[in-house]
Order: C-alpha cells, then sequence, then structure tokens
C-alpha cells in the first residue's frame, strides 16, 4: 500500500524524532525512504555582503545539508533500509507536497516541531500547511524538547477513530496495511453524545425573543444511537478481525470526540492513531479534522492522517 516514506528534517533533534517511526514503517512495510531537506535559499544577512558571492554561499548552504541528510541516511542505512536523500529549495510546505507527489504511495512522516533560522525552519506551521495541502496520507509525530531518539518506535496498538461515515472508514485499509506485519492490536473506537450533550445540541431559540426549550427524550435517544453505533463497531470489527488475522477490540464512548480519543490514547500507550481528515457533522457525528487537529497536539502519540476521497454513504 505504500512504497515511499518522504521525511523532511530542518537539522534540529526535534525534527529527527520522526526516525524512528519512519524506520518502523519502512522495516514493515518494506518501502524506500527518502530523507528531505529545504534550505531557504541565500540567507537575508549575507545578500548585501559584497565579499562572498551569493552562489558561494548557495553552494554552501546547500553541502552543509546534504552532509547532514547522509549522516541521518548512514544511520538507517545501518538496519537494511533503501534510503536515499535530497535538498531542495523554496518555501517549506509547498517543496514538501511537490516532493511527496512525485511518486504515488508515498507517506510524509514528520514532528510537528523543528527549529527556524538561517535555513531552517518553523516545523509547527509547516507541518499544518502541508498536511492541510497534500492528498498523501500525513504521519504526524509530536516532538518533545527531553525526548531521547531510540533506534525504534514502539507500537503496541493502532487506534482507528470511526464516526459511522464512510469518509472515516477509509482509514481502515491503512490500519490494516501497518497492523498485519506484527499482528498489532487494532481498537475501532466510536464516540457518541452524552444526553447532557443532546440536550445541548437540541435546544433552540424560537422567534420575538422568547425562547422555547425542547425537552425531548434525550436519555432513549442516547440508548439508540449507543445501540446502533456499537451495531456498527462489531460488525466493522468482525470482518476487520477475519480479514487480517489480527485481534480486534472494539470501544464505545460517549462525550467529546476529542477528548475522548486523548484519553484513550492515554490509556493505550505506545498506539499509534490511523483517521481520515474528515468525517461527517451534526449530533452523534463530529468534523473529524478539528478532532485530528487536537489528537495530534494533545495526546501525545503519533497519528497517520488519511484524506478520504469522495464520500459515499453514511450510516
Amino acid at each position: 500500500m505504500y512504497k515511499r516514506i518522504l521525511a523532511p528534517l530542518d537539522g534540529s533533534e526535534m525534527a529527527e524524532q520522526a526516525l524512528p517511526y519512519v524506520r518502523f514503517l519502512a522495516k514493515d512495510l518494506q518501502a524506500k525512504v527518502e530523507l528531505l531537506r529545504i534550505t531557504g535559499g541565500v540567507p537575508l544577512e549575507f545578500l548585501n555582503n559584497q565579499t562572498i558571492h551569493p552562489q558561494d554561499i548557495l553552494d554552501a548552504v546547500r553541502n552543509e545539508a546534504n552532509n547532514y541528510l547522509n549522516d541521518a541516511r548512514r544511520r538507517l542505512d545501518n538496519v537494511g533500509l533503501s534510503v536515499s536523500v535530497s535538498v531542495r529549495d523554496g518555501a517549506p510546505a509547498d517543496e514538501i507536497v511537490e516532493a511527496a507527489e512525485q511518486e504515488p504511495d508515498t507517506i510524509i512522516a514528520m514532528t510537528t516541531h523543528g527549529r527556524s533560522g538561517m535555513a531552517r525552519w518553523v516545523m509547527g506551521s509547516v507541518a499544518d500547511k502541508a498536511l492541510h495541502t497534500t492528498d498523501c496520507p500525513f504521519l504526524l509525530i509530536k516532538a518533545r524538547e527531553d525526548a531521547e531518539i531510540g533506534p525504534d518506535a514502539r507500537v503496541n496498538s493502532i487506534i482507528v477513530p470511526l464516526d459511522g461515515s464512510d469518509f472515516a472508514a477509509e482509514a481502515l485499509p491503512h490500519a490494516a496495511a501497518l497492523a498485519r506485519p506484527r499482528r498489532l492490536k487494532v481498537i475501532l473506537a466510536r464516540v457518541t453524545p452524552s444526553v447532557g450533550e443532546y440536550q445541548s445540541y437540541m435546544q433552540y431559540s424560537m422567534i420575538d425573543a422568547s425562547t422555547s426549550v425542547y425537552t425531548g427524550p434525550y436519555e432513549e435517544w442516547s440508548r439508540d444511537a449507543d445501540a446502533n453505533a456499537m451495531g456498527y463497531l462489531r460488525q466493522v470489527g468482525e470482518k476487520f478481525a477475519t480479514d487480517n488475522g489480527v485481534t480486534v477490540e472494539e470501544r464505545l464512548i460517549n462525550g467529546s470526540p476529542a477528548d475522548a480519543i486523548v484519553d484513550l490514547v492515554h490509556d493505550e500507550p505506545d498506539s499509534l492513531v490511523v483517521m481520515t481528515s474528515h468525517g461527517r457533522s451534526g449530533v452523534g457525528r463530529w468534523v473529524m479534522g478539528s478532532v485530528a487537529d487536537r489528537i495530534v497536539r494533545h495526546s501525545g502519540s503519533p497519528v497517520l492522517v488519511i484524506r478520504p476521497k469522495e464520500a459515499g454513504s453514511s450510516r
């Protein structure tokens, strides 16, 4: 399903925290790796320097970038991976997307933070722009200043948030491709509103400044929604387990979607979240894009974000 992993690096240890996950994916998926460094051209502080030719400065910046990438490549070569390096000039997010889309079946893997300065860039804004621009699967790893970079990532389970839509279900083949090589446990999670959230959603204001509160059978709606959601999870889970030979758990959670998934991730150490960037919205449903963003920022676990194709039917 994946043939290439593109890993943008900016020269910082924070950016290199993506490399253990690159190794993990590349070994299991037998995918080649391309390490990418993007320079900003000639640094502004040297543009008016009459003693140094701009091309000499640009060549020095590119050489430094190549040397850095080759050092990182040698570390990955030690585990038997096929690794190449490339240096590009330009706007980082645009160059990442262009490089990724040169070959099909490419995953972009990068951290949410790096560093800024000469020939470097702020990874958070770059990752956000690239994520919202490309159609490639995007693995985001939250970088930590005090984290140690180990030889391999530890992934014990895969969490797949679902909302009942065909949009969200497009994450399932990606989860299967990652789960099969190591027979990782897959947790299918669905979040439904609490009774209080149903009540809040259904309240509405009438015209002429008078307010009418609809007092519907919220408890009954909540029970029905939970029963339908659990039935959907079991149906999907049974097929997933049969097709892929892995252990599947179904989790139904009431509450705020992003908070519920973040709590689930905290309860499942060394997990990888695989989800789509879009789902559906409304009572009993949620906007997957905003949920994905909050999970990346607050869970601490890596998140593989899939941009779905055009939606089909929903349940």
